[in-house]
């Protein structure tokens, strides 16, 4: 079967994946080996070498956590964080992992539908960056898909409900509720005029089910099997109960799943102690120990539905539903926490659709819109058949669809007087085209009539004799849909690096992709052609924090002295264009104008993995030691949410031995305090810095009772509400910029008044006050002369000769600079 549209989703999970397919305007789940409707995300290597993935592999983690891996997915994009599977000697990187999965969904299509497919769409995390979105491309390669577009998972269950989707209004809001296996996301969709779009995002890449089995087993099963007496030194940080400790996870799992439904649930685990000695232990779990250890990550869930909602300035009335996805969702507590209108949320919640297998039909859905490119289609065409490329839109909400293409035949350039013609013979009575003439080049476009959901046309082509000559396809489709989907959305900034710690952002969150920026910024040093040192530098970041060190760096321009014609003089533009397509993908390039040379600027998709738990270690201690001294210094209101942070990394490191994951969640953490203790920081410098503004006030205020214009007292009250403003909001930088629009307001009244001449002077004399430079002393004591004389132009001149002796502040040029760029002046 030859496909003109991928039609397979795949919802690639943390703890399960899934495939399906749409054939029409709804997507169905073709099942594994085993029937179900989903796959264990697990990878088993056996001592032979052979791969086995799925459930088999999932009773192997427990079992045999040195040869079984699982929970790989929230390590795409890291560099150096394989997973070794000990008795074949065997290491896979997470994209390797992954790939064993697609491998696994594909050949379910194989056995179930007889089709080899090369071609998918993925699903990812809205929460996901750049770098975890390219891994899962490189995993879908590896897999054998040529093709895999990328939708985010939010997007994709809202696709799965579009399409039925019945009375909804015009205009209206949803709010897609994802709490996977091991991540969450908050999705604002807006719907309008039957095309919804996903419009802002709130996420957290460690947020999901299988941290609520990790509280489970912290809190509940390890101190019982401790308490049980066989074990008393049983503690889940030591590696010698790593085969415990996944028996343990699997069996939280497992309960927690069964209290969704039951009130009690038992666990029967078989541990081993230091000799190797088996016994059983076992533990009555209730929903109420579940529900209590699980609320404070719902709220969590929470506030991140209520920062993505108040971003865009909506509230819950303005909300219609909110769609629930992931196996977390049938949670009892959880449903009735979110209905909740003073703790939750207070909207109606949404839940026809299997919350597990619901984001990958809803990709299944999004893949009917997609056509397969056409190098992935064509091959040898058949002697004596005419091969048809279609252009058009496969699926659309009209009844009157625009069809268009080529035919291409590689003896033949003229097509005159051939046409095509489109017959569904479905329709009753059958329905014609009638016969379109194709222009000289093979091109045709005409209209179709779409009267059912599902339309499959024949196709009728014929030579200028009226002959009938077969094509390929011999057919094409259009699927009529209930709504459609706008275009994917940025999850995260992406900008540049400046110099002093700063970011200048080109793209921002939530931007329509494709899309396309540029900006000019300007280079900070000299960089000379042959020289020993000295570079530009432009980094590129993504993320949302204002200090560039908060941010992760993509990728990275070195521009050195070998690799110039010419010298580059500080100051000289530089300018930065990134374009992002649909699928997350990034190219960014610098134009350097003085050397009319344009360079791509690698984005290296990869992270190195997060550092050691010993130095995390030490990154929280610090953090204390900062959070402690900026509690000595008085109250600040960031400083409770660190402490708490701060509680929440020493138990997240506490927990690295089992959970791989551990590190680099205790790191997005420590990045997290790190800006609130930025804040912090911040909050304590105001005062003195709004002491610094209440005498520029003063001094604008007297200068303009003296001399002002009506213009110049405008801009000083305009200046002081927005400082006022700041000042309120405790914004620092914002206070800073508007003193500096004060002294500037200030310095024009008095060049209005002819007294910035002289101060001017007097400044460049107080600089130059030791130096012997006969031109110097020459041009000091001419000023003396102009000053006594009060001849302000000739004052002026003299300013302007003096300050061009001033050397230039230009920093020495140095490798080691994060950045050598900023913002044009």
């Amino acid at each position: 079967m030859t496909r003109e549209t991928v039609d397979f989703g795949i919802d690639l999970g943390t703890t399960n994946s899934a495939i399906a397919v749409s054939a029409g305007s709804d997507g169905t789940v073709v099942r594994n080996n085993l029937e179900m409707e989903y796959t264990p995300s697990a990878v088993y290597i056996s001592k032979s070498g052979n791969v086995y993935v799925g459930k088999s592999a999932r009773d192997r983690v427990e079992a045999d956590p040195l040869n079984a891996h699982s929970e790989f997915k929230l390590q795409m994009g890291m560099r150096d964080k394989p997973r070794m599977f000990a008795d074949s000697g065997r290491a896979l990187a997470p994209e390797q992992l992954s790939a064993e999965v697609l491998k696994s969904l594909r050949a379910d299509v194989q056995k179930k539908l007889g089709e080899a497919i090369t071609a998918a769409v993925i699903t990812v995390p809205a929460a996901f960056e750049l770098d975890q979105c390219d891994a899962t491309r490189r995993a879908a390669t590896l897999a054998g898909l040529d093709f895999a577009p990328l939708v985010q998972e939010p997007t994709a269950a809202a696709w799965a409900y579009s399409a039925q989707a019945s009375n909804v209004p015009s205009k209206c809001f949803w709010l897609v509720y994802d709490f996977g296996g091991g991540t969450f996301d908050a999705a604002v969709v807006q719907v309008q005029d039957g095309e919804f779009t996903v419009v802002n995002h709130a996420g957290d890449n460690f947020l999901g089910g299988k941290l609520i089995d990790w509280t489970i087993v912290d809190e509940l099963l390890v101190p019982a099997v401790a308490a049980d007496g066989s074990l008393p030194a049983f503690d889940r940080s030591h590696p010698r109960w790593r085969s415990n400790v996944a028996k343990l996870k699997v069996a939280a799992e497992n309960a927690k799943i069964e209290l969704s439904h039951s009130d009690f649930a038992e666990i029967a685990v078989e541990i081993a102690d230091e000799d190797d000695r088996r016994f059983s232990f076992t533990y009555e779990m209730t929903r109420a120990d579940v529900e209590r250890l699980s609320l404070p990550l719902y709220r969590r869930s929470v506030e991140l539905c209520r920062r993505a909602l108040s971003e865009r300035g909506l509230k819950a009335a303005d909300i219609e539903r909110v769609i629930l996805v992931g196996g977390a969702t049938m949670a009892p507590a959880l449903r009735a926490l979110l209905a909740d209108p003073v703790d939750g949320l207070g909207i109606p919640l949404d839940h026809s659709l299997d919350p597990v297998t619901v984001v990958a039909r809803g990709a299944a859905i999004f893949a009917r819109t997609q056509r397969i490119p056409r190098d992935l289609t064509r091959r040898a065409v058949v002697s004596g058949h005419v091969r048809l490329d279609f252009q058009n839109q496969p699926t659309g909400r009209g009844s009157d669809p625009l069809v268009g293409g080529k035919a291409v035949e590689p003896v033949r350039d003229d097509w005159t007087g051939h046409t095509i013609e489109f017959v569904n013979n479905t329709h009753q009575p059958i329905w014609r085209s009638g016969q379109v003439p194709l222009t000289k080049a093979g091109t045709f476009t005409t209209r179709l009539l779409a009267a059912a959901q599902s339309n499959k046309f024949d196709i009728e082509f014929r030579t200028p004799a009226g002959t009938l000559v077969p094509t390929e396809p011999a057919s094409t489709s259009y699927q009529r849909m209930n709504m459609e989907g706008g275009d994917s959305t940025l999850s995260h900034s992406v900008g540049v690096w400046l110099e002093g710690n700063e970011v200048k952002w080109i793209l921002r969150k939530g931007a329509e992709l494709p899309a396309v920026k540029r900006i000019v910024l300007e280079s900070t040093v000299d960089v000379r052609r042959g020289a020993a040192a000295g570079l530009i530098r432009v980094p590129i970041v993504e993320g949302e924090r204002p200090r560039a060190d908060r941010n992760t760096v993509i990728g990275q321009l070195d521009i050195r002295p070998d690799q110039i014609t010419r010298d580059v003089p500080a100051g000289s533009e530089i300018e930065v264009s990134i374009t992002i397509d649909r699928s997350f993908t990034p190219h960014v390039d610098a134009f350097v104008p003085i050397l009319d040379e344009e360079f791509d600027i690698e984005v290296e998709l990869g992270r190195t993995g997060a550092p050691g738990v010993k130095e995390l270690r030490r990154q929280c201690r610090a953090l204390e030691t900062q959070h402690d001294k900026l509690h000595a210094a008085g109250a600040n209101p960031f400083l409770q949410e660190v402490q708490d942070l701060l509680v929440k990394i020493r138990h997240t490191l506490d927990s690295a031995e089992h959970n791989p994951d551990a590190p680099a969640a205790a790191q997005a953490l420590i990045r997290t305090a790190e800006s609130l203790l930025d804040k912090a920081e911040e909050a304590a410098e105001l005062p003195q810095l709004l002491a610094e503004a209440s005498q520029m006030r003063q001094w604008v205020a007297d200068l303009n009772a003296e001399a002002g214009d009506q213009r110049s007292k405008q801009e000083a009250v305009e200046a002081q509400r927005k400082l006022d403003e700041a000042a309120t909001a405790g914004d620092i930088t914002v206070v800073t910029h508007q003193i500096e629009v004060l002294r500037k307001i200030g310095v024009d009244v008095l060049e209005s008044t002819g007294e910035l001449p002289a101060i001017r002077f007097n400044a460049l004399k107080q600089h130059f006050s030791g130096s012997r430079d006969p031109r110097i002393q020459a041009l000091i004591a001419d000023g003396d002369k102009a000053l006594v004389q009060g001849d302000n132009n000739r004052l002026t001149m003299i300013a302007n000769e003096l300050g061009r002796l001033v050397p230039p502040d230009r920093p020495v040029p140095d490798d080691s600079a994060p950045s050598t760029v900023r913002s044009r002046r």
